[in-house]
């Protein structure tokens, strides 16, 4: 539950691929983020169009696709209300293990290739808990503030972590006053970007309500670190982002994640 939930807000940085209204067909956009214990799940869509009068990606649900690793092939079905093609139930994804993603198209081959990292080691918290400090304007003192929340883990090959705080409470308390000036989520989330190291620190301005929360760290492989990289874009600069895919655009990848509770 903690990684389905996660994935959702590492999909939302996925970027956009380009193509030119002039392209009769352009190339299938895929979007997979494989992990331990979950149903594999592949979305594929048209490539939009830059200049194209449509705001949504459309799926395409007439494909045979098939995911191979070491232990066999097997076919992906497509789903009307996930949008997306899944596994059977059969099989699960395994750590250590690479998956080949494999459909035609158009006359070609659409083919990609991650590895499934393995899950984080020693991920700890120095506290469980933070205080969030109390202020009484014009009362003529400042507040102690308390130390950050210093997560930690093990690093010892440079690999990509990146973490996502979630608020788990059915009716999460605002700490400061909104006023109506800011559009604060209902369940407030907060995520780093993706880096080589083995620390993070939350402070307690990171949250902006009380309760508990979720935190959950995810090991990245190269490839989807390689979405945050700046590609250059600009009104007069445009390229398409990063992509493993071959034959097609868009992210194939494989994570691993582990999982701590704060308050």
């Amino acid at each position: 539950m903690a990684i389905q939930l996660a994935l959702f807000f590492l999909s939302a940085c996925e970027k956009t691929a380009l193509t030119t209204a002039s392209d009769s067909i352009g190339r299938p956009v895929v979007e997979a983020y494989l992990s331990p214990g979950q149903t594999p799940s592949v979305k594929i869509t048209y490539q939009l169009a830059f200049g194209s009068s449509d705001t949504l990606v459309k799926p395409i649900d007439n494909l045979q696709v098939f995911i191979e690793t070491d232990g066999g092939t097997y076919p992906l079905n497509y789903s009307v209300s996930d949008t997306a093609y899944l596994a059977d139930g059969s099989w699960q994804v395994q750590a250590g293990q690479t998956y080949r993603l494999r459909f035609d198209y158009n006359g070609g081959t659409v083919t990609a290739e991650s590895v499934i990292p393995p899950k984080p080691g020693g991920f700890s918290a120095s506290t469980g808990s933070i205080a969030i400090p109390q202020f009484s304007p014009g009362s003529g003192t400042f507040p102690t503030f308390p130390d950050p929340i210093e997560l930690g883990w093990e690093n010892t090959d440079g690999a990509y972590y990146l973490v996502v705080v979630e608020n788990l409470e059915t009716n999460p308390e605002a700490i400061f006053e909104d006023n109506g000036t800011t559009n604060r989520p209902p369940r407030p989330t907060f995520r780093s970007e993706p880096e080589q190291t083995n620390t993070f620190e939350i402070g307690f301005q990171n949250f902006q309500y009380y309760g508990t929360h979720r935190v959950v760290l995810f090991r990245l492989n190269a490839e989807y670190a390689s979405l945050y990289d700046d590609n250059g874009n600009s009104s007069q600069n445009l390229t398409s982002p990063y992509s493993n895919v071959a034959g097609g655009l868009g992210i194939f990848t494989g994570l691993n994640a582990d999982t701590l509770m704060v308050r």
